[in-house]
């Protein structure tokens, strides 16, 4: 008789320290503490030869980040020959810091050690609109080999 009644006291213990637990995790998911779009850096990773200059700048449909160049030649960026995972994005190019000169056709010549701004507008993001993940092709001839090379940009960030 004793051995049950100890075997029932041992589950009902930790039967409610479980249940607590339990009911704690439920109250941090419920408030948001535990979501992780929250913990989602902005963060921009280029393909060899280019680098991010800082974070990209994501807003409720366009994106904005700079790239520069550590190919070793200078090459000639077109926004028509660009592609990317997103929709209905409009692509612009721009000088360095002055987003009033861009350009969305024709080609900005970016030199070796400088950069230039890319700049996506009118953009549809996925469903999950807190999270923006997708990547920008940039495609370009290089004046070495003559042969077209390309550079992928992957773009990770929160509106």
């Amino acid at each position: 008789m004793k051995k049950g009644q100890a075997a029932l006291e041992f589950l009902m213990t930790y039967g409610w320290a479980i249940l607590v637990v339990l009911a704690a995790i439920a109250a941090l998911a419920y408030f948001g503490v535990l979501n992780p779009s929250k913990f989602t850096p902005d963060t921009c990773i280029a393909s060899s030869g280019m680098g991010c200059l800082g974070k990209p700048i994501i807003g409720a449909s366009s994106v904005l980040l700079s790239i520069g160049s550590g190919l070793g030649y200078d090459v000639d960026i077109d926004p028509t020959k660009m592609s990317d995972t997103f929709s209905g994005c409009s692509r612009l190019i721009c000088d360095l810091g002055n987003i009033t000169s861009c350009v969305s056709s024709g080609s900005k010549s970016l030199k070796d050690g400088q950069g230039l701004t890319i700049q996506l507008t009118g953009c549809t993001f996925s469903a999950n609109a807190n999270i923006v993940k997708g990547e920008i092709q940039l495609n370009y001839t290089n004046p070495q080999s003559k042969l077209t090379e390309k550079i992928i940009i992957g773009i990770t960030g929160k509106q």
